[in-house]
């Protein structure tokens, strides 16, 4: 695109002037305008453009929160191993038990973040023109901003569940924190990349890489998020919310089937609490 009307031209002007101008000796053709010319943009796409909008957002800050809260999990885990109170706890409760109860004190926690933060953001949002609240205010997701706020919070505690079990199981097995650090690399990769995966999906409802996103556990929070913004349809949010569900469970399970192999040493069952109570006392 050539710069006009703001001075960054004069470079270019300056260039043709040094070449010259000569004459080609051909026709020249031309573009008559004879009647005016009108772009209009139908109010229904205006409308869908607005709600892939929110979808973006919604993609966007699920993405950021979990990612900026969802990994205390793991540094909290290596540290408690590191000074045995993990094998302690191992003794009288069982180790999904435990990380349950982990995840649940840390997402109490990223819950008191964010109503901090919104209440900041609300204040700040009150503070803005009027013209812009409106601008804002206009995109009204496809199924309601109650269920889509709703919904979007029960996504964030799916992503974040999923996310921290991750890093329970990986710093169960870490021993310091560089070895987090750096077990931390290819987990933060996988959630760019379902990051990614949901915008794609955001971009494009209702085609075969949406329904990818939304159906692979750990891009489907992000993706269903999406979907909300743009189909009105409550039921495949049910189903999605189950289906998250039933993987949050099956990811805990195999990060303590993890803990109880890579540190208890422990064969297919759970290591007697006698021994662990015998080796502390």
């Amino acid at each position: 695109e050539m710069p006009i009307m703001d001075g960054s031209s004069e470079v270019f002007i300056d260039a043709i002037e040094q070449v010259g101008i000569s004459n080609l000796g051909v026709k020249r053709r031309y573009i008559r305008v004879t009647k005016p010319v009108r772009i209009e943009i139908k109010a229904g796409q205006a409308q869908q453009s607005k709600q892939q909008g929110a979808g973006y957002g919604a993609v966007f800050v699920i993405f950021l929160l979990t990612l900026m809260l969802g990994g205390q999990s793991a540094g909290m885990m290596a540290e408690e191993k590191g000074n045995k109170v993990i094998e302690i706890l191992v003794a009288a409760i069982h180790i999904e038990s435990i990380f349950m109860g982990k995840l649940v004190g840390l997402f109490a926690i990223a819950m008191t973040f964010i109503a901090f933060w919104g209440a900041l953001l609300g204040i700040g949002f009150a503070a803005l023109p009027i013209t812009v609240q409106s601008v804002l205010a206009d995109a009204t997701p496809a199924i309601g901003l109650p269920w889509f706020f709703t919904l979007g919070t029960i996504y964030f505690t799916m992503s974040f569940m999923l996310l921290g079990a991750i890093f329970l199981g990986m710093g169960a097995l870490a021993s310091s924190m560089r070895e987090v650090q750096m077990m931390s690399l290819p987990i933060t990769a996988l959630q760019v990349g379902m990051f990614a995966l949901a915008n794609a999906a955001a971009s494009a409802p209702g085609t075969e890489i949406a329904t990818f996103a939304e159906i692979f556990p750990f891009s489907s929070p992000f993706a269903m998020a999406a979907r909300g913004a743009t189909d009105a349809a409550l039921l495949p949010h049910f189903a999605a919310i189950l289906w998250q569900a039933l993987w949050v469970g099956l990811v805990i399970y195999g990060a303590a089937r993890l803990f109880k192999r890579g540190v208890l040493k422990s064969g297919g069952r759970l290591f007697s609490r006698r021994k662990v109570a015998a080796t502390n006392g």
